[in-house]
């Protein structure tokens, strides 16, 4: 059924639920994982001031390689074919092109517990994810 499961991981609760949630069923379909994690560019809402490069994001990428591929080094060793990438840009559209450019054949995603406020301003990945694709089924874990 799904051969191919993309999971965008940020290491939050839900990001972690999205992981488990794609690990039990890539050991019941016997299917590839790709872990992303995507940073954002450098920068922060300070007050109503957008401030770029206040956030060392080549310090933040080289911590989040390395988190990632022990990850998958585990993953890996309990036999699931697994692979991972840490790429840049708006979190939603690199989610999106990654699945169409590598084939894959189901998004899982987790739901970050947002406040409005943080919604408003920031949307949410998740749902920006589930809206504009057309190719590719998505599963919000909860």
């Amino acid at each position: 059924m799904y051969k191919k499961i993309l999971v965008g991981y940020d290491g939050s609760e839900g990001g972690e639920r999205a992981l488990s949630k794609a690990i039990e069923l890539s050991k019941a379909l016997n299917s590839e994982i790709c872990i992303i994690t995507v940073v954002p560019p450098a920068s922060v809402i300070v007050g109503e001031i957008v401030s770029p490069d206040i956030i060392n994001t080549a310090a933040i990428i080289d911590s989040t390689k390395k988190k990632l591929s022990e990850l998958t080094n585990k993953l890996l060793s309990e036999g699931i074919k697994t692979k991972y990438e840490v790429l840049s840009g708006d979190p939603a559209d690199v989610i999106l092109n990654y699945a169409e450019t590598n084939n894959c054949d189901l998004i899982v995603l987790g739901r970050r517990r947002l406040s409005r406020i943080e919604r408003l301003i920031l949307g949410s990945v998740t749902s920006k994810v589930a809206g504009k694709i057309t190719k590719t089924d998505v599963l919000v874990v909860p």
